[in-house]
């Protein structure tokens, strides 16, 4: 495997499906290109922060088409990083089954060097919108309650509270939608997957416990409330 290092890289699988004219033009966009022929080498690649997006050859022939293929979807279930297919022929057939198989978009021979280079700055920008949503809501704050999702920690005015993994779900579920009344129904499901039949009591008893840890005063709670005959919410 061959890597040139960048702020990041764009992995590219099979003999000839990247041009050095298209090379050049990914690097002087910023993108590191590192290319293998190795199947093992591109699915453990797929673990790997530094690589963006994947570009896969499908080749001339039928059966190195097939083999793509495979290697495509099995690519897929590893990784949610795009992954584009290039095809060395005209056949469209095979594109279409690249997309259903998960490729994001297909290049062939009918696109020019510069459109093809579009399409993959495309792509990469689609996917940092996504990674930046993402990681909004992975950090969470309202007024001194803040949750931290990598960590899975939450605070109370700088001061770290211990929550159950139950306790921190249901909060959770509650700060994603700050505002929102869920009810005990909602709740229940959403957190433990199972038909909500006598669920009041069960919900009730784990939100009595969180505002218990995270409220100063749990009778007259600041973030956790609770709206009569509705369900609860989060202040925003």
């Amino acid at each position: 495997m061959r890597e040139d290092f960048f702020e990041g890289n764009i992995l590219t699988y099979g003999a000839g499906g990247t041009s050095e004219a298209m090379e050049c033009m990914l690097k002087g966009s910023g993108y590191g290109v590192v290319k293998t022929e190795d199947r093992r080498e591109l699915l453990a690649a797929s673990q790997r922060e530094d690589i963006l997006l994947f570009l896969v050859y499908f080749g001339e022939k039928p059966r190195e088409g097939t083999a793509a293929l495979e290697c495509l979807t099995q690519l897929r279930r590893e990784s949610r990083k795009p992954v584009i297919a290039q095809l060395g022929g005209g056949n469209q057939t095979l594109g279409i089954r690249a997309l259903n198989a998960g490729a994001d978009d297909v290049l062939d021979q009918r696109c020019s060097l510069l459109e093809s280079v579009a399409r993959v700055q495309a792509q990469l920008r689609g996917y940092r919108r996504l990674t930046r949503r993402q990681e909004e809501k992975r950090y969470m704050k309202l007024d001194g309650l803040e949750l931290d999702d990598m960590a899975r920690q939450v605070s109370v005015k700088g001061s770290r509270v211990d929550l159950t993994p139950t306790e921190y779900n249901i909060l959770r579920l509650l700060l994603e939608r700050p505002g929102r009344v869920l009810s005990n129904s909602q709740i229940y499901e959403r957190i433990w997957k199972e038909s909500p039949i006598g669920s009041d009591n069960t919900v009730a008893v784990h939100i009595r416990h969180i505002r218990e840890k995270i409220e100063e005063n749990p009778q007259e709670p600041r973030y956790l409330q609770v709206v009569w005959g509705q369900g609860y919410k989060v202040c925003c």
